[in-house]
């Protein structure tokens, strides 16, 4: 008579966590071709990097959109209780460095903003097509709330805010600026 064996239950297969990763960026091209393997990084102590991308070039600054885009940025970051360090508008992404002690409010911040944006770009443009309006998903990088990084987040935030602020202008240009060390006058950047 033959033994038969069992065969063992697998076991479930479990999210790993960002230490078990070591990362703790998320989204944007890193996703790009698949999807989520892992929950998207998050600490009620940490500030937190956000960059969404659009598809059309220079699609937020269009008509005035500037000022609007904003607008729906302050109404849900008060709505969902997200403080909103520095934001900014590059014409066709948008910066955030941001803080929020709950989970759940933060996803659903990234998730209003991004609907509420794209809503009001396509009825302006009376698009009807279902085509995306976000070229990928919401980048988001954790950042000690404290420190070199939260500073170097906030200055290249306010860098992104100066290059879409003035057109044509190179990121050396906006570093001058940015700093203060504008060198001799150039006609092409008063901003009188």
């Amino acid at each position: 008579m033959r033994k038969s064996r069992s065969l063992r239950k697998p076991r479930q297969q479990r999210l790993l966590s960002t230490d078990e990763l070591g990362s703790t960026a998320f989204g944007g091209d890193l996703l790009k071709k698949s999807n989520a393997k892992t929950k998207r990084p998050f600490s009620p102590r940490a500030a937190i990097h956000v960059v969404m991308r659009t598809r059309g070039a220079f699609s937020l600054l269009k008509r005035g959109r500037r000022a609007r885009v904003a607008q729906v940025v302050a109404v849900h970051a008060r709505r969902q209780l997200v403080h909103v360090h520095r934001f900014a508008n590059a014409g066709n992404h948008l910066h955030f460095l941001v803080e929020c002690r709950e989970q759940e409010r933060f996803q659903n911040f990234l998730r209003a903003v991004s609907g509420a944006i794209a809503r009001l770009v396509k009825i302006e443009e009376g698009q009807t097509r279902t085509e995306s309006f976000w070229l990928q998903r919401p980048w988001t990088r954790l950042v000690a709330a404290s420190g070199r990084a939260f500073v170097n987040v906030w200055r290249y935030v306010d860098l992104n805010e100066i290059e879409g602020g003035a057109w044509g202008i190179s990121r050396r240009e906006a570093q001058a600026i940015q700093y203060g060390d504008l060198g001799p006058p150039r006609p092409w950047l008063s901003f009188a």
